[in-house]
């Protein structure tokens, strides 16, 4: 059976993250953990779990839910009670994204160090039927997202639309030569990519519904464009540091503080 954990505090985008998995788990037969993590055993905080149970039975009334209690420090207590689980969710809030980019905002924090899936939910996203979007890379980055994405298509009955981005390549300069790549033979080194990939999860999931998209311009304007009609946006990660990710324009930073709808982050 597949487990998944939501970290529950009580305060508005848990709540939402709480609402999310309990969606999820009530079209799927999983295990929910309302996990709630404290500083010390006396702290009041951890009576909020009880409270988050309910609210996920109301909208899972089948469902197995549970509540379970951690002393620690986020993220790290956080991510040991979701070690092993199907993917993790949390709540997000998205305002004031560059100062809570430069103080190391909490959900890229964490994402950016769990092993295993993680589903940021924000404080505005509400429940649709749409497509998952997952987000293809030209290298290997994005096999386990593209992975992740289409399992969770599969269990929860919606399509599943791959898109890539491309750009194209900066001009090569050699002595007093320089090579610009034709616009027409780049398009089409990326149509194979994403065709060839879209061939091969049908071929892994025939009942599967899977759609594709080539888009040309930034991964994540591309991403967060296409988001509007979607349930789900997935994306791999790199594992860049924060600051890394900050000065390189990190699509994972990008689409998470852009992003509408739950976006599943995704370890290579």
């Amino acid at each position: 059976m597949d487990t998944v954990v939501v970290g529950f505090d009580g305060t508005a985008p848990s709540v939402n993250a709480l609402e999310w998995a309990a969606h999820r788990v009530a079209k799927h037969v999983a295990q929910l953990r309302v996990v709630t993590v404290a500083v010390a055993d006396d702290d009041p905080l951890l009576d909020v779990g009880a409270g988050g149970v309910q609210q996920a039975h109301a909208i899972a009334p089948s469902a197995e839910i549970v509540a379970s209690r951690v002393i620690g420090k986020m993220p790290q207590a956080l991510l040991a009670a979701a070690a092993g689980a199907t993917l993790l969710a949390i709540g997000a809030h998205r305002q004031r994204p560059v100062r809570a980019a430069l103080a190391g905002w909490p959900p890229l924090h964490l994402a950016s160090r769990s092993q295993g899936p993680v589903v940021v939910v924000p404080e505005d996203w509400s429940d649709s039927a749409g497509p998952v979007l997952v987000g293809i890379d030209d290298d290997d980055s994005s096999a386990s997202a593209v992975r992740f994405a289409a399992a969770e298509a599969e269990r929860l009955g919606l399509r599943l639309l791959l898109l890539h981005a491309w750009q194209m390549p900066s001009p090569t300069t050699d002595g007093a030569f320089a090579y610009l790549a034709s616009p027409l033979e780049q398009k089409a080194v990326h149509r194979r990519i994403l065709d060839d990939l879209r061939s091969e999860v049908r071929a892994q999931h025939p009942e599967l519904n899977v759609e594709g998209a080539l888009v040309q311009g930034a991964p994540s304007s591309a991403l967060l464009s296409e988001a509007r009609r979607c349930s789900l946006m997935v994306i791999g990660t790199h594992r860049r540091s924060l600051l890394e990710g900050a000065l390189l324009g990190s699509v994972a930073q990008d689409t998470l503080m852009g992003s509408r709808i739950p976006v599943g982050v995704v370890p290579s």
